[in-house]
């Protein structure tokens, strides 16, 4: 069961974006590029607040030296594929969402190595493996995307119908993909939830509080925010697992990780429903 899943994800994270990129214009991935000041906020939060928020947490929460490293390696993963498709769902600014996951999986390579050196985490590589994975999430990410946007270029009223055919389709996919984390998961979560839980969670939680805070003072629009704490709050799992298992050969620096993939979608479901419920109200 577990290897079905692990062999159908690639398919439903390309689905997502597939649908993602129906709902995107080149001139808006332009615009975020254009005028980047939203665009260098996220990435500041998700690439240098997070991973020291991370590392405040393993001493402040006395968490052991593994659980310490790999609580940061989870904030030092990139934003996760499946974060675009929840910043559409919740309304958020989807251009910005979109450039931040491409521009993160892209340096994940040299960021994570970087930072794992700097929290002193023994046995970082060169990064080549970890190279060839982030342009793998990359394709997995980017292709789909590509496709949906040039099919509504060439052909405006296909893509159109094929939106109303896909997005159905595509929340139920996501949502198979959520129940899949947490069945996947719940046992490792149980297991080692009491050692390393409450970091995890603060990690989640300080994320999306990063995100706001750091939109509010810049003085941000509401999704442009949005977007940047659905980033900074849904971390890429599959890579650090993919890190702490086969480029450290240290499992035991998974745990974090395993746990996070849980809270982490069930912070963007509250998301989800919040903003659901904000939207009914407003008719």
């Amino acid at each position: 069961m577990t290897d079905l899943l692990a062999k159908l994800l690639p398919l439903g994270l390309a689905l997502l974006m597939f649908v993602v990129g129906l709902r995107l214009r080149p001139r808006d991935i332009w615009a975020v590029f254009r005028t980047p000041k939203a665009l260098a906020v996220g990435l500041a939060v998700q690439m240098l607040a997070l991973p020291i928020l991370a590392f405040v947490l393993g001493r402040a929460l006395g968490l052991s030296l593994v659980m310490q490293a790999g609580l940061i390696l989870v904030a030092a993963a990139p934003g996760g594929v499946t974060s675009n498709y929840i910043a559409y769902l919740v309304r958020a600014d989807l251009a910005l969402s979109t450039g931040m996951t491409l521009i993160t999986t892209l340096l994940a390579s040299l960021t994570i190595p970087l930072i794992l050196a700097l929290s002193g985490v023994e046995g970082v590589g060169s990064g080549a493996s970890l190279a060839m994975l982030s342009l793998a999430m990359l394709a997995v990410s980017l292709v789909p995307l590509l496709l949906g946007m040039g099919l509504v270029a060439v052909f405006t009223p296909i893509s159109n119908r094929v939106l109303k055919v896909m997005e159905p389709v595509a929340r139920v996919v996501f949502f198979a993909m959520v129940a899949a984390t947490f069945i996947q998961n719940w046992g490792p979560m149980q297991a080692n939830l009491a050692e390393v839980g409450v970091a995890v969670l603060a990690l989640n939680l300080g994320a999306l509080t990063l995100g706001f805070g750091a939109a509010q003072i810049m003085g941000l629009s509401w999704a442009q925010g949005r977007a940047i704490m659905v980033e900074a709050s849904l971390q890429n799992v599959a890579v650090a697992l993919f890190v702490a298992g086969s480029v450290l050969d240290q499992p035991a620096l998974t745990v974090p990780a395993l746990i996070y993939a849980v809270v982490m979608n069930i912070s963007a479901l509250v998301q989800i429903a919040l903003r659901s419920r904000g939207a009914a109200l407003a008719v």
